[in-house]
């Protein structure tokens, strides 16, 4: 990064200030990399990084007129990205709050809807999943979650205590839940689920 003096920096918001657009493209220039950087650290997107620095330095130019030129340049541009990122990660955070909440609302519907509700591409995901479970978990899974049984049920039928039945739920949730958090598609199923839940 190309380090300027406080002379320098006080002449490109000056300009910013009056409207100037080259001045604005000195500070995306002087700026841009580095901070960059530093939000990519946190966000591990290049895409997400790259639509927030948009967001900042639209800011920046839509506030022009309030920049105090006593204000450190770069102490206010990363005061911003840091605000930005924060709250990308909240979104995030929600987000992926949001599809485990409703994650049991896919798996516990299957057994009380019927099968053309689901989205094909939804259905298929949700059958990779079961398919990757190890064999005994599957069928615990598949006797309990999609045809109905009790633990009990489920129990006799695998010659299993209910202990390890409802041991076999757990992971089996846990692992297909991993599953879907991990799938690119994994919108469809919120989207999926939300439709769902106000059936």
């Amino acid at each position: 990064m190309k380090v300027i003096n406080h002379t320098e920096e006080v002449s490109i918001l000056s300009r910013l200030k009056d409207g100037d657009e080259l001045a604005l493209q000195e500070l995306i220039l002087l700026y841009k990399k580095p901070l960059a950087l530093s939000m990519l650290r946190l966000l591990k997107s290049k895409e997400d990084v790259e639509e927030l620095l948009q967001e900042l330095f639209l800011r920046v130019w839509n506030n022009r007129e309030r920049i105090d030129l006593n204000y450190k340049i770069k102490s206010f541009l990363y005061k911003i990205a840091e605000n930005l990122v924060y709250d990308q990660l909240r979104k995030i955070a929600r987000e992926k709050r949001l599809a485990v909440n409703y994650f049991s609302y896919i798996v516990e519907a299957y057994s009380h809807i019927e099968e053309q509700l689901f989205d094909k591409e939804v259905r298929d995901i949700l059958f990779t999943a079961i398919a990757n479970l190890p064999e005994q978990r599957r069928k615990v899974f598949e006797l309990c979650r999609m045809q109905g049984k009790s633990y009990e049920e489920a129990s006799q039928l695998l010659s299993i205590s209910v202990a390890t039945v409802n041991s076999h739920i757990t992971n089996a949730n846990a692992s297909i839940k991993k599953y879907f958090q991990q799938h690119p598609d994994f919108g469809a199923l919120i989207v999926f689920a939300v439709i769902f839940a106000n059936l």
